[in-house]
């Protein structure tokens, strides 16, 4: 991936046909309050940890300086701005579910600083490109007039507020369709928003593993949290297994982050051991190929070639979940039989290739390929005889340090994982 995290890498994820929601009669209602509340009032329950905007006050804000410059000076025109949507917890904080760039920037210059990735402190907010009170430009908001400082600060907003007696998968489906906005929030960011708690923190954290970055072609976190979706989409499949899964793929994901909001600590670490010993062997493996199609050869290529960006989801779970629950010391003695066993399937047999490539969020193709994939290492791990080891790791770190060229090929070895003893 590109150093600015926009290729196609990310983008196919979960992209699912409209499909019927399961709520039962009972449960098709939704339940709301309304509000005009000041937005001093809104900024003293945000401080007060009863308004959430988001796990991470650092994170997801996309607004840059003269926009949310902009979103003050119509508080200072008395424009109309639109409604904040918030949900209700069982604890009864409110989360915002949108809104959140409007009220970050509310926030950010009544305390004189806004949110930026790369400072851990964020950035000085002084008003920028004003058209209409253009004497305002440069200030902060302590250097206001006490009047324009009131102003701000008792400018009414209306808010609606989604109770916590309202079902959370119709709550999904309302907030898509009021999600509307200029920078609309996709899935994830949406249910970062729903199904706030510790999971979506273990998400968040494993997302950030330098080998999972590495893996995806990426050098920070992305912006629309496509790579925390990305852990969702193991940990779902890891916990439910594909036997159970059931269309549509958002449905299947948003269950997952329901049932483990507030995930046990035995629960994560065992999440969290498996999802960093997958992605260490899928590195030893494929390295940069990791989550790409290999196809056969043509004419100009007749050795067959890897996709160089396109990553698949489809190749995604698999890999993922195969390897987490298989004893990575016995994985790494057969990571050549392996290698050439996926570059068959992707190859040679027609029915995986379409079910990597056609409705692939189908239960029958998810079931075909994680079958198919399944057997193909079953095959490999079951036939060849596991010779017992006799020397220690640090044994083969030492000759791997002194001397990392194959004594077969005379080609240099990458990883001490690729080596033999």
């Amino acid at each position: 991936m590109e150093d600015n995290n926009s290729n196609d890498l990310l983008q196919e994820q979960v992209q699912d046909e409209s499909t019927e929601l399961a709520v039962s009669e009972t449960k098709r209602s939704v339940y709301t309050d309304q509000g005009d509340p000041e937005i001093d009032s809104l900024y003293r329950k945000w401080k007060k940890g009863i308004l959430i905007i988001q796990p991470d006050f650092q994170r997801g804000f996309v607004w840059d300086i003269s926009r949310a410059s902009r979103l003050i000076e119509s508080i200072l025109l008395d424009i109309p701005l639109p409604v904040i949507y918030l949900s209700q917890e069982k604890d009864g904080k409110e989360n915002v579910i949108d809104g959140q760039q409007r009220l970050t920037s509310f926030f950010s210059f009544i305390d004189g600083k806004l949110p930026d990735p790369e400072l851990p402190f964020g950035k000085d907010f002084r008003l920028s490109k004003l058209n209409v009170f253009t004497e305002l430009n440069g200030l902060f908001f302590k250097d206001l007039t006490e009047e324009s400082q009131n102003k701000i600060q008792s400018y009414n907003i209306r808010t609606i507020t989604f109770r916590k007696e309202s079902d959370s998968d119709l709550k999904f489906e309302v907030f898509e369709r009021l999600n509307t906005g200029a920078v609309s929030l996709n899935d994830q960011e949406l249910r970062n928003c729903i199904y706030r708690g510790n999971y979506n923190d273990l998400l968040w954290e494993l997302s950030q593993e330098q080998t999972f970055r590495e893996l995806l072609g990426i050098k920070r976190p992305e912006r629309r949290m496509r790579d925390v979706e990305l852990v969702l989409r193991f940990a779902s499949f890891f916990h439910a297994t594909y036997i159970n899964y059931k269309p549509p793929i958002k449905t299947f994901l948003n269950s997952d982050m329901e049932k483990y909001r507030f995930i046990s600590e035995k629960e994560s670490q065992a999440l969290r051991s498996a999802f960093k010993s997958s992605i260490s062997i899928i590195k030893s493996l494929l390295n940069e190929n990791a989550f790409k199609r290999f196809h056969k050869g043509n004419d100009r290529q007749p050795d067959g070639y890897w996709e160089k960006k396109q990553f698949n989801a489809s190749l995604y779970d698999i890999l993922m979940d195969s390897f987490a629950r298989l004893d990575k010391n016995i994985v790494y003695q057969h990571l050549d039989a392996i290698r050439e066993a996926y570059i068959d399937l992707m190859t040679d047999d027609q029915d995986f290739i379409d079910s990597i490539e056609l409705s692939t969020s189908s239960t029958q193709a998810i079931h075909a390929r994680f079958k198919k994939w399944n057997t193909a290492i079953d095959d490999i791990l079951n036939v060849t005889h596991r010779e017992p080891r006799c020397f220690s790791f640090q044994l083969k770190e030492q000759l791997f340090k002194s001397n990392p060229i194959c004594a077969i090929c005379n080609q240099r070895i990458i990883n001490i994982d690729d080596s033999a003893v």
